[in-house]
């Protein structure tokens, strides 16, 4: 209980503090206030770490403001004022706190003045501490434009290696890609089981085949294409294309698949002559440095410039990140993650590839094979607990088909909520004042949730499906869900299903993902002409088909929404869309 708020107290009112606080604990990743929730009382943090972060008024934008530890204070604002929480706070690690309600303080304050007097003492010395912090975070803010020396190392030595890359034959090129492909994937399992640990997000196996996808998919697609030099000639207009690298490439690596998006940012950036700086999601940092190492190895027994590949090894912040995304070496942004990322990509000036929100509808039609949609809807939305941005969000089924899809969902392991259940699960599952899944339940298992929900099951379910109405899609069930959680809408015929989906897709998620299963092509075609989604899947597993596994998309982890979402393209992004190219105009009378 030494906390250093209260380092000054005298030891014999700290002996009755002591019996005043109540301890609390929060597992990693648990919720322990929301923005908006009653300011009921405050923390002293014994031991572990909190994330404070703060939402846009729309809740899709998610900053993250500062982390406290041991000895300090969590929301003593509302503790001294009684005003709601000005922000959310989250178990970055596993956390153990005491706990003093504003109803025990005004409390003390009646019966001992003395000991009262000492608390809030010490709380203003935290508080005074906090706003010193606040003060120069708001300088660092003030400069933000002024020059990082690291990013400025990072990118000058990038710059270097990259040039001495450039020239490289397209053999050698391959060779690398190869080897560092294959480094990576011998070491899968152990990195799948690192990420997981870190993370606390998703299923080790799953991760692996996600990162034999990029060391053996993503590669595939690279090895022996022309990506240097002259691509092409158009002997009818007498137009030469040629290649030219955009230079550093900035990578933004998002928690849900660092290892799989480094190795394909890596791979795309090499095979277009690039270099690449990457950072990863703060919880991502160890996994990230121990993918990055493994890449420069590869590097070093190419004889390639160690320098070529470089990432950020410490937890960043923002005003860090900005100076490499606005460094006026930096040639281009890839960025993937979430919306405030990508939303900062696109504000720095610079060229950026960026990805919006998936929230796939998926329409099961009255024509559908019922069994194999079923079972496509059960492989994807499992996977990895459900953290690929375009696997399926809500289903929309036909009213004929309805009820042998519920069985053929609950024979593989789903489950579906009664309306009493609904009643409780919702609040528990979401936070849905922002609506979203809980913090604590993003990339679980649906056996997790349902057991920490209090869903009772003789069979731990694989998927908690819930039904829903058309008042619910402006709320959490018409929202992406990052985890083993679907939606179930029920519509009568073709119109009502293709404008239930135009409506999910335009409430989030717009531009990505849509997936139809149906027998009959014409349907098919004409829900990829009326769908404002860059990724149309019929008959397929999202998770997996989005990104190019098992249909004919282009492999990648970096899935472009179009104009519809805000994005540069619709493509599935490969090394294409990291060059310049050059067309040479030949006039007419040329001589060799």
């Amino acid at each position: 209980m030494e906390a250093n708020v209260f380092a000054a107290m005298d030891p014999e009112i700290l002996k009755q503090v002591r019996g005043l606080l109540q301890p609390v604990s929060f597992p990693k990743g648990s919720c322990i206030m929301r923005e908006g929730d009653p300011g009921d009382g405050a923390y002293v943090i014994d031991a572990g770490e909190v994330r404070v972060e703060a939402r846009a008024q729309s809740g899709a934008l998610e900053h993250e403001l500062c982390y406290l530890g041991p000895g300090e204070l969590l929301g003593e604002f509302s503790l001294l004022d009684g005003l709601p929480r000005s922000a959310t706070a989250i178990a970055h690690t596993d956390v153990q706190a005491r706990w003093c309600s504003r109803e025990d303080f005004e409390r003390l304050g009646r019966e001992n003045p003395v000991v009262s007097n000492a608390i809030l003492l010490a709380f203003s010395r935290g508080l005074t501490h906090k706003i010193r912090r606040e003060n120069a975070l708001m300088t660092d803010y003030l400069l933000a434009d002024e020059p990082d020396p690291e990013a400025n190392r990072m990118v000058a030595q990038a710059v270097a290696a990259q040039k001495q890359f450039v020239s490289w034959p397209e053999e050698r090129v391959d060779a690398l890609l190869k080897d560092i492909a294959d480094t990576v994937a011998a070491r899968a399992a152990e990195l799948a089981e690192v990420n997981v640990a870190d993370t606390g997000i998703g299923v080790a196996l799953d991760k692996v085949v996600k990162i034999q996808f990029s060391c053996g998919e993503v590669l595939r697609s690279l090895l022996g294409q022309h990506a240097a030099g002259v691509l092409k000639e158009i002997g009818a207009t007498h137009v030469v294309e040629i290649a030219s690298p955009v230079g550093v490439i900035f990578g933004v690596i998002p928690v849900t698949n660092p290892v799989s998006t480094i190795v394909f940012k890596a791979l795309i950036a090499l095979k277009s002559r690039n270099a690449l700086i990457y950072s990863c999601h703060r919880d991502a940092i160890h996994v990230g440095n121990m993918t990055g190492e493994l890449i420069q190895s590869a590097l070093a027994r190419h004889s390639a410039p160690a320098d070529l590949v470089q990432w950020v090894k410490n937890r960043t912040d923002r005003r860090k990140t900005a100076a490499f995304m606005k460094h006026p070496q930096v040639g281009l942004i890839l960025a993937t993650g979430g919306p405030s990322i990508v939303e900062a990509a696109y504000k720095s000036g610079k060229p950026a590839i960026g990805v919006g929100a998936g929230n796939a509808p998926v329409w099961v039609c009255a024509d559908a094979d019922v069994a194999a949609a079923a079972s496509a809807v059960m492989r994807s939305k499992t996977f990895d607990n459900g953290v690929i941005c375009g696997s399926e969000n809500n289903l929309i089924v036909d009213d004929s088909v309805r009820a042998v899809f519920i069985k053929q969902l609950e024979a593989q392991g789903a489950t579906l909520l009664t309306p009493d259940e609904l009643h409780r699960f919702t609040p528990q599952a979401f936070d849905v004042a922002h609506p979203s899944v809980n913090h604590a339940f993003i990339g679980k298992s649906a056996a997790f949730i349902a057991e920490k929900t209090g869903l009772r099951r003789a069979t731990p379910p694989r998927l908690i499906v819930v039904p829903a109405g058309m008042a619910d899609i402006n709320g959490p069930y018409g929202s992406e869900k990052l985890a083993p959680i679907l939606s179930l809408f029920t519509v009568k015929g073709e119109e009502q299903a293709i404008a239930l989906c135009r409506r999910i897709l335009e409430h989030q998620g717009i531009g990505h993902t849509a997936i139809i299963h149906t027998r009959n092509e014409t349907l098919a075609r004409r829900f990829g002409n009326e769908i404002p989604a860059s990724r149309i899947l019929v008959n397929a597993p999202g998770a997996q088909g989005c990104i190019g596994l098992g249909t004919g998309l282009t492999p990648s982890l970096t899935l472009g929404c179009g104009t519809f979402g805000g994005n540069s393209t619709t493509d599935n992004v490969t090394f294409t869309h990291l060059l310049n190219v050059k067309r040479l105009a030949l006039g007419p009378c040329m001589t060799a």
